[in-house]
This record gives structure tokens, C-alpha cells and sequence, in this order.
């Protein structure tokens, strides 16, 4: 039975239903296809996550051993050159596993933990290319600054800007841009009073959380700020006519202020503009003891609880802890590690742990040595350390996450910030 429209004619009616069929029908296999794509997105995020974890196993036994053998040679032997090319190209390696991460999953945030030397080094490198021949920039990246979280597009954005409006300030006379990357202790939150009095200085990092932070300073000898230009420079309303070379300062702030960083800027009329960047890193949380430098070694005589699920890394890091003064009980079984803790808790003064572990994960294993004694400190490494581990990490009560590979003097650093403060709290408690 065909159904007539109004003026009884029922070809027409038909003719009319069919497009609205036809486009239902290419709706859903627009559906359809979309959500092919997304199962396809969702195995590839966890196969790339699954081979992170293997290539940065991989990845801990030679950095690890490289380690070892360098302490092995004297300071002027020729066999160190080829050693610290094999540090380089391991850390260009985690770098390039970390970027798969980091694109496996594009419709997901994509902050993911990253070497900021790498994505500053990239970023110049492109930037370089749209600058004048007449502005020079010089660059001096520390090689041994701890990952951080971000996503890699964002700094890129943010350097590119910061330099750009470097650049814009030294205009057409040329000049030159200093670009310098390394690690700064901050004290933690002070009161105003106690805030260097500076009228060319706007942004403030008072208000940081104390501890460790990649900082990036870009200095430019360009014609500089009055105090009320350089007090508005991060106001939205407010243009230094740089935006159109990037995403302009105040946006530069908002992605600081969102990484839970920030950005400071100082400048003088034809003296030149400074502004610094900082940056949390993976364990900025954990502070440093006030007065002590970040790279203090480590106390010795501290008991270490080594867990990792490959006997060979359980044997490199037993091995590497005993050479840096530690009495160590490694086993690659987390439920004999469990075991073993709950027969004797303080018998252990840190415990170091795998985070991806069959059978009983590193989170798990944590969960439950702090159940049998709340006060143990807790490191643990992973080779996928995202926002969403983090949060989980502070969480349990896990004093640091690091990012595998670890080195020798990361590892050595990190013991040292957790049985320090472990013992402070001790004492304190004690009084």
C-alpha cells in the first residue's frame, strides 16, 4: 500500500521519503566508521603503551650499565667519549617513545610526561628559521633536567612565543636572544614583604609549591619595557603587537598557570627584556631539604626494598644501590616483597618499586607495604608516567614517580630527598 501526501500523488510522496532515507543510512555509516576509528585509536594507545614499558626496560639496563662502567674508568679515559654518546642516544630513544605516546592517542589531552631539553631544542630549531638573518639566538640546554608533564605542541607554542616577542623588541637594528635551560631550587610560598622590591619586574614564582623546577630563561638585548608596559604584559586586553608571531604572552601565562608553573619577566628601557619560565618537574613535589643542594648525595647506610619484575634490572639496580652506600634486598616477586615487609617493616628504610608488575601491580604493592607501616617511603618507577598515574601516585601516599629510564645520579638524588625528609619528620615527631 502506498501512502499518498496531500495532493493524493504518490510517486511524489516516495520520492520525497528517499533522501531522508538515504541520508540516515550515510549517517550511520558515518558512525560507524567513526567509531572503528576510535577502537582503532584505543588499540593502538595500548599497544604503544605496552612497548613504552618494554623498550624503557630495555632502556634502564643500558643507562644502568653504561652508569656503572663510567665510574669504572678515570676521568681522562678515552673509552668515556663513546659512554656518554650511548647517555645521549638512550635519552634521544625515551624521548622518541614518549612522543608515540604522546600521538597513539590524538583524541585524548595529550599531556604526557617529556624531556624539555628535546622539545626546547626542536622548538629553536624552528623558529630559528623564521627569524632575520640579523637576530642571533644562542642557546645552552642542560641535558640532566628532570622530565615534566605538558603537552609537547604547548611548550613548543610557548617558547615560540616568548622568543618571537624577543625578537620584536630588538627589531630591525638586530641583536641577539640568549636562550639558557637548566634547574632551580624554590623555597616555597612567601609573604609580599618578603618579595624583592623591582619596578621593571612583573609575574611572580612566590607562590609556587617549594621544590625542584626546570626553568627556562630567554633574554633579549632588544629596546625594553618601561615599568607600565611591562606590568600590563600579561594582561589579555593588553598587546605588545607580538601576538601575530605567536600566541601572544598572556596566553603563554594561562598555559604556565595551567601546567602549575609560571612566568616571570624583567626589563628596562634599552637594557633588554628577560622572562623566565617554570616548569614542575615529575618529582617537584618532593622538596629538597631547605639549605641543601638538589644534588646532595645520598645518605649512606639507608636499607632499600628493590622491586622489579626482570631479574636483570633487579640485579642492575642492587647493584647500583650497593655501589652508592645501600644495603639492598632486591627480589623481582612482588608477593615475596610484600611478604618479606610485613615479617620485618622496619627493617626497610625506602622501598623502590616497579609500577607495571604482573600479579600484583606497583600501586598495589604500595597500598599495601603503607597498610603494614603508613610511615615507608615510597619511590617508584614507571616507563608510562601520565597525569592520570600521578594523580593516583598522590593519591596512595607514593613519595616520587619517576620516569624510566632512571639514572644512576637521578636515582642517587631521589633516595636522597626522600630519606631526608623521612628522617625530619622522625625527628620532629619524636620532639
Amino acid at each position: 500500500m502506498t501512502m499518498l501526501d496531500d495532493n493524493g500523488d504518490g510517486a511524489a510522496a516516495t520520492h520525497a521519503r528517499a533522501p531522508r532515507a538515504e541520508s540516515g543510512d550515510e549517517h550511520e555509516r558515518l558512525a560507524t566508521e567513526a567509531e572503528l576509528r576510535a577502537r582503532k585509536l584505543e588499540a593502538l594507545g595500548t599497544l604503544a603503551g605496552s612497548i613504552a614499558h618494554d623498550f624503557h626496560q630495555a632502556l634502564q639496563s643500558i643507562t644502568g650499565n653504561n652508569a656503572l662502567a663510567q665510574r669504572c674508568l678515570d676521568a681522562g679515559h678515552p673509552a668515556r667519549v663513546f659512554l656518554e654518546e650511548v647517555s645521549t642516544s638512550a635519552a634521544r630513544a625515551g624521548d622518541l617513545v614518549q612522543r608515540i605516546l604522546t600521538f597513539s592517542r590524538p583524541d585524548q589531552p595529550r599531556h604526557s610526561s617529556l624531556s624539555l631539553p628535546a622539545v626546547v631544542a626542536e622548538a629553536l630549531e624552528q623558529v630559528r628559521s623564521n627569524l632575520p638573518p640579523q637576530i642571533v639566538v644562542r642557546a645552552e640546554l642542560a641535558d640532566d633536567v628532570p622530565g615534566i608533564i605538558a603537552d609537547p605542541a604547548e611548550i613548543q607554542q610557548v617558547v615560540s612565543s616568548v622568543i618571537a616577542h624577543a625578537a620584536e623588541a630588538i627589531g630591525e637594528r638586530g641583536g641577539t636572544i640568549d636562550v639558557w635551560l637548566g634547574t632551580t631550587l624554590l623555597a616555597g610560598p612567601r609573604s609580599r614583604t618578603d618579595e624583592p622590591r623591582a619596578a621593571s619586574k612583573t609575574g611572580s614564582a612566590r607562590d609556587l609549591p617549594a621544590g625542584a623546577y626546570a626553568v627556562l630563561h630567554v633574554s633579549d638585548d632588544g629596546r625594553g619595557m618601561d615599568p607600565s608596559t611591562l606590568a600590563r604584559v600579561f594582561d589579555p586586553f593588553f598587546s605588545t603587537r607580538c601576538a601575530s608571531h605567536g600566541i601572544g604572552l598572556p596566553m603563554v601565562h594561562g598555559i604556565m598557570r595551567a601546567l602549575g608553573g609560571a612566568v616571570t619577566g624583567r626589563s628596562e628601557i634599552e637594557g633588554g627584556s628577560t622572562f623566565s619560565l617554570y616548569f614542575p618537574t615529575l618529582h617537584a613535589a618532593s622538596a629538597a631539604p631547605a639549605g641543601r643542594p638538589v644534588g646532595v648525595s645520598a645518605p649512606r647506610g639507608g636499607r632499600v626494598l628493590f622491586v622489579d619484575d626482570e631479574e636483570v634490572l633487579v640485579s642492575l639496580g642492587t647493584h647500583i644501590l650497593e655501589v652508592l652506600g645501600y644495603q639492598v634486598t632486591g627480589t623481582a616477586q612482588p608477593l615475596d616483597a610484600l611478604r618479606q615487609f610485613a615479617e620485618r617493616p622496619e627493617a626497610y628504610d625506602v622501598v623502590v618499586t616497579d609500577l607495571s608488575m604482573p600479579g600484583l601491580s606497583g600501586f598495589q604493592l604500595a597500598q599495601q607495604l603503607l597498610a603494614v607501616r603508613a610511615d615507608v617511603p615510597i619511590v617508584m618507577m614507571s616507563g608510562n608516567v601520565g597525569p592520570d598515574e600521578q594523580a593516583q601516585a598522590r593519591r596512595i601516599g607514593v613519595r616520587e614517580l619517576l620516569l624510566k629510564p632512571v639514572g644512576m645520579d637521578d636515582l642517587n638524588r631521589t633516595l636522597a630527598r626522600v630519606l631526608s625528609a623521612t628522617r625530619r619528620r622522625a625527628t620532629v615527631h619524636k620532639s
